[in-house]
């Protein structure tokens, strides 16, 4: 019984360590390649979690950067407390391309289709945004 339970705990320390070997090695790259990397997998991850909604607290984040451009769904989280979004071409041009007022008192609950480009600013205040991939009007 007791070689039982020594071989299950050696095969458990085991396997991890096998995951592990098939990770790539990094170690040579350089600080920018690792940020770039790093962007890449926060862009892999929030693309898989659009599934079921990103939510995107009170903000302001800049598209390319924050999250990847493309074309989203919006539906505010607490829609009784209202908020306000706001689209701006890039940080130096200000003037917003699309602005919106959300909660149950203005009737805007969703926005159905917003196009994001890089360089874009997405400012959020007074609620939070859940994102989803648009996927057209009958999906």
């Amino acid at each position: 019984m007791k070689k039982l339970i020594a071989f299950i705990l050696i095969l458990t320390l085991a396997v991890p360590a096998a995951a592990l070997a098939d990770l790539p090695d990094i170690s040579g790259l350089s600080e920018e390649e690792l940020i770039e990397l790093n962007h890449q997998i926060q862009m892999r991850l929030f693309n898989e979690k659009l599934i079921n909604g990103v939510d995107v607290p009170a903000g302001e984040y800049t598209v390319g950067t924050d999250l990847p451009e493309g074309t989203y769904r919006m539906v505010i989280v607490f829609p009784s407390a209202g908020g306000h979004m706001s689209v701006f071409k890039s940080e130096e041009q200000k003037s917003a391309i699309d602005e919106s007022f959300l909660g149950e008192y203005w009737g805007v609950t969703e926005i159905g289709k917003i196009t994001l480009v890089d360089g874009n600013i997405l400012r959020i205040s007074g609620n939070t945004l859940r994102l989803f991939a648009y996927t057209g009007l009958f999906n």
